[in-house]
């Protein structure tokens, strides 16, 4: 699909890709010339159910086959007026509560922007945002414990995407706390229809559960733009079924047009085979075997790439004593006091700048913390 989306271009025997919820196009080739082409077959990955794909009228020769590997998760956008409106029809009333406090004390611990970018875009700092992207999808998915299939082709997608912000048919859905992006998504647009395309934000934020944020926050957008639906697409269908208002098949779609004999029987063997694996993967989920994998994982992976450390409160007395004898340190240079000080200034809704820290032994990284009128020692392992 985003091959699609970025090259507006498929194989020559496809004649036409149409959308069978409305019977519009997403892709019509632009030459009515004829293309004799023999011997040809090809595969295309991830096509969402819904795609129609088209065989020009002179291939009549070609034969269509699909394999449902996974789901594709979509938000009928067109069903609501707003973002609170959706999240009224998706969750309920603690759980919309739970969000809309952990948006407030966001934005009271940090001056925080909400940023949508295309259309005129500075390749500087286009090339800058991609790497922090870079550093937040290695952080998350190592904090995760699990393989980042997208990371592999980051420099493809910034080489497509770019062109596309340009002409408005995509977009960079930035998070800004106190200047620095926490949370980046991508997305990539075809007329009113929308999909993501992959995010990133900052583990050192989970306590204010960026994700869900990220992802209210970005739905709201589209709604209020006019856009009629979200392609989540495929992958994570634990966390996409919530959002999402309904589920098609994601499909490996097999177009085999070889006249050899000998041709056709290994398109036939291969095709057999993948059948084969997808079933049996089909019948794993449907034991519970990849929530089973899914929650080992997540329990091993808790603060993976978070350092450990141990918060105590201090006595006033003790603490105003002890704090004058130490220096004051600079959170920017120390990256691994970020997170347990976050989750301080969200616990005190204090603002993440006033929060003062003091060195007490460099060696062993204890650590003095004022905030507000209360005091802590810190040490970090």
């Amino acid at each position: 699909m985003r091959s699609l989306l970025a090259d507006e271009r498929f194989p020559d025997a496809i004649e036409k890709v149409l959308d069978s919820r409305n019977g519009l196009p997403l892709y019509e080739k632009k030459s009515a010339k004829p293309l004799l082409i023999e011997n040809k077959s090809f595969v295309l990955q991830d096509v969402p159910g819904y795609v129609n794909l088209i065989l020009g009228q002179h291939q009549k020769k070609f034969s269509i086959h699909t394999i449902t590997t996974q789901h594709t998760h979509v938000i009928e956008l067109e069903r609501y007026l707003d973002g609170n409106q959706y999240m009224e029809q998706h969750f309920g009333p603690k759980t919309r509560s739970a969000l809309r406090r952990y948006k407030k004390r966001l934005e009271e611990c940090f001056d925080i922007r909400y940023e949508v970018f295309q259309a005129n875009i500075d390749k500087k700092w286009y090339n800058e945002i991609f790497e922090q992207l870079r550093t937040l999808m290695i952080r998350r998915f190592k904090e995760k414990n699990e393989e980042n299939y997208e990371l592999p082709h980051l420099d493809e997608i910034k080489a497509d995407l770019y062109p596309m912000l340009l002409q408005n048919r995509a977009t960079l859905f930035v998070i800004y706390a106190n200047g620095e992006p926490i949370s980046i998504r991508i997305n990539m647009m075809k007329d009113k229809l929308a999909f993501y395309i992959l995010s990133a934000y900052n583990p050192d934020y989970d306590v204010f559960r960026l994700g869900k944020l990220d992802m209210w926050q970005n739905i709201s957008w589209f709604i209020n733009q006019g856009y009629i639906a979200y392609d989540l697409l495929k992958g994570y269908a634990y966390i996409k079924e919530k959002w999402s208002d309904r589920t098609y098949a994601n499909n490996l779609v097999f177009v085999n047009g070889s006249s050899s004999l000998w041709n056709r029987l290994k398109f036939c063997g291969t095709l057999t085979s993948l059948r084969l694996k997808h079933t049996m993967v089909k019948k794993l989920k449907y034991i519970g075997l990849d929530k089973i994998i899914q929650r080992t994982k997540t329990g091993r992976a808790k603060h993976l790439d978070k350092a450990n450390y141990v918060v105590l409160p201090l006595k006033e007395t003790e603490a105003i004593e002890i704090i004058q004898k130490n220096a004051r340190i600079n959170l920017k240079e120390n990256k691994s006091l970020i997170a347990p000080i976050i989750e301080l200034a969200y616990k005190h809704r204090c603002r993440f700048d006033q929060i003062q820290v003091f060195l007490k032994n460099e060696k062993s990284m204890e650590y003095y913390i004022h905030i507000k009128d209360r005091y802590y020692f810190l040490k970090v392992s």
